[in-house]
């Protein structure tokens, strides 16, 4: 179960529609030839556009949440994993790797994953708070092997391991995102979309 996460459980479930997008900044310009410019800067965050579950006896944790983190106020989410990764998945280790900053590969430990690891797959480093997707796929690693991820790396790793499994990404509410109650009908309190984006 995917959401919003707080005191070790998800108090509110992400439901479709539901959208994750990557927020990666390019300008482009067109001369008069028509030959294009294409300049892309190296910022990234992942962006999600969501319904969530309409909510009745347990709507307090919701409510007090969206009012006392508001806009300015960090907090943790559950990342959904694309649904083919849930199908293709069958790693459930904690793999070690080694990078440097600005590189889009790691280099994962000898024996370190059980498992295959599918491209799309969203993984965590444990000594950053950053959100990684995998753009290759991996599996065993009775050798050494590497992994290629998207963005390139924000902070160098060294044997530091990450996680495929309940990946928790820090995020804010963005200004579009009601910051207190709505019901539809009396007893379901159901905010409508939120707009909630990685903290970087």
């Amino acid at each position: 179960m995917y959401g919003i996460y707080e005191g070790g459980s998800v108090i509110a479930e992400f439901v479709a529609p539901f959208a994750i997008r990557s927020n990666h900044p390019v300008f482009t310009s067109d001369t008069f030839s028509l030959s294009r410019y294409i300049s892309r800067r190296t910022a990234q965050r992942w962006e999600i556009d969501t319904h969530l579950s309409p909510l009745s006896a347990n709507a307090q944790d919701l409510f007090v949440h969206l009012v006392t983190k508001g806009y300015s106020t960090s907090f943790t989410i559950l990342t959904p994993q694309n649904y083919g990764v849930i199908l293709a998945k069958t790693s459930n280790s904690t793999p070690s790797a080694s990078g440097s900053l600005g590189t889009s590969t790691v280099n994962i430990v000898q024996g370190s994953n059980n498992g295959f690891i599918p491209k799309g797959t969203f993984i965590k480093f444990s000594n950053h708070a950053k959100i990684y997707m995998t753009t290759t796929s991996l599996n065993d690693s009775p050798v050494s092997s590497t992994l290629s991820i998207y963005p390139p790396l924000r902070t160098a790793v060294s044997s530091t391991s990450f996680v495929t499994n309940n990946v928790q990404m820090t995020c804010f509410y963005d200004l579009e995102t009601l910051t207190g109650m709505s019901y539809s009908d009396g007893i379901l309190q159901d905010v409508g979309q939120v707009r909630i984006v990685e903290a970087i």
